[in-house]
């Protein structure tokens, strides 16, 4: 084992190499882990084979997304990847010294006693239970006590952990009796190799505004599309462009917008950041906002809601503006606002993308974390005997 330079085996549940969402989402997070360390390798901790199908039938619900939230937050399944993990990180025992575990869908630490890790996520059980009509909570009351159970002992077992916010590192000292020392807000990157050029905000009669949101209800699609009825009274040339994954219902109202299909595809999305004058993002729950972060690194002033995360990224009144959540005429009266008033507009748009360069970047944040690594193998690294 060295100390100094631990060699290091990241652990999530996603292919960093063959998975779109997990390579946007993680790729740049881990290559710049490496660059600090020697990484040995990324475990995927998803099911695959039997394991994958039996998950899939015992998680099963009509309602799809109820299915999905089911199939990947089950105690089985959470059981099942941690002792996959632990079987695995047995046979390279003596080829790496920490476990660098992304989220809290198992336990990389399963049973191992004193080897080091370090978890990094961005959201609890605890926090999403708060909120449990917006479908992150798919547990029965019994099942969310088990679950946090284990999450709370994957927390207690980890050498430390790194959050992106404040709001998580408060939840896991407050919510799981978690030693405040052992928990270290590092924030997050952009996922971007580098950062694009800004846009040039133009003085234009038909503005856009652009949303990103695959889950169009807990990303508060709904409320956007209320809001925008309201702005195109005072703003008629305004327009919206929606990504999201769910077919809107014809309930509501779509005049000026354009729904666009949920993409991972980079070059798209770039030409859509392009394309706008301005971000919003008036979700009901948000593990930290990836979108938010790379709206704000192409000079795009931002709108987001009270009680989530985003407010440590968004500053109002500076980068951006706050609004109180799922409050409709605020959010229409912000977006009115920021339309009708380039200056503003450019004004907030440098100050986001100079939040971006100064804060948000990966290498910056494994420079965080890597501190937490090197505090770990100082402490934890001495007791540390080769063998589970």
């Amino acid at each position: 084992m060295n100390a100094c330079n631990p060699r290091i085996a990241g652990a999530l549940v996603g292919d960093v190499h063959r998975d779109p969402a997990a390579r946007i989402k993680y790729g740049f997070f881990f290559a710049a882990l490496a660059e600090h360390f020697p990484l040995v390798e990324i475990y995927d901790a998803s099911l695959y084979g039997v394991y994958r199908y039996l998950n899939a039938l015992q998680a099963f619900h009509p309602d799809r997304q109820r299915w999905r939230e089911g199939f990947y937050k089950n105690v089985t399944a959470f059981r099942w990847r941690s002792q996959l993990a632990h079987t695995h990180f047995q046979t390279i025992q003596g080829e790496i010294d920490l476990i660098v575990q992304v989220g809290v869908l198992f336990d990389a630490r399963w049973q191992i006693g004193a080897r080091p890790s370090l978890i990094y996520t961005d959201y609890t059980a605890h926090l999403a239970a708060q909120r449990p009509s917006v479908g992150r909570s798919p547990f029965s009351a019994a099942q969310r006590q088990e679950w946090l159970a284990l999450e709370r002992a994957a927390f207690a077992g980890a050498s430390h952990i790194c959050t992106r916010s404040d709001l998580v590192r408060t939840s896991i000292i407050q919510d799981y009796g978690i030693n405040p020392e052992k928990v270290t807000a590092v924030g997050a990157g952009v996922n971007f190799a580098r950062l694009p050029q800004p846009v040039k905000h133009r003085e234009t009669a038909a503005p856009i505004i652009l949303f990103i949101g695959k889950e169009f209800h807990r990303k508060g699609g709904d409320l956007l599309l209320a809001a925008f009825a309201q702005v195109r009274q005072e703003v008629p040339g305004a327009r919206l462009k929606m990504v999201t994954a769910v077919p809107i219902p014809s309930a509501f109202p779509v005049t000026g917008v354009e729904i666009i299909q949920a993409t991972w595809d980079r070059q798209t999305i770039a030409t859509l950041y392009r394309s706008a004058d301005l971000f919003v993002l008036p979700s009901r729950l948000e593990t930290w906002g990836d979108v938010l972060l790379e709206a704000m690194s192409y000079g795009l002033p931002c709108i987001g809601v009270t009680g989530q995360a985003m407010e440590e990224i968004i500053d109002h009144e500076i980068n951006g503006l706050i609004v109180p959540a799922e409050d409709v005429d605020t959010l229409a009266q912000s977006l009115v606002r920021l339309l009708t008033d380039t200056r503003l507009r450019r004004q907030m748009g440098r100050q986001a993308r100079l939040k971006v360069e100064e804060n948000y970047q990966w290498p910056d944040v494994a420079g965080r974390l890597g501190d937490c690594i090197q505090q770990i193998m100082e402490h934890d690294g001495q007791k540390w005997v080769a063998g589970y």
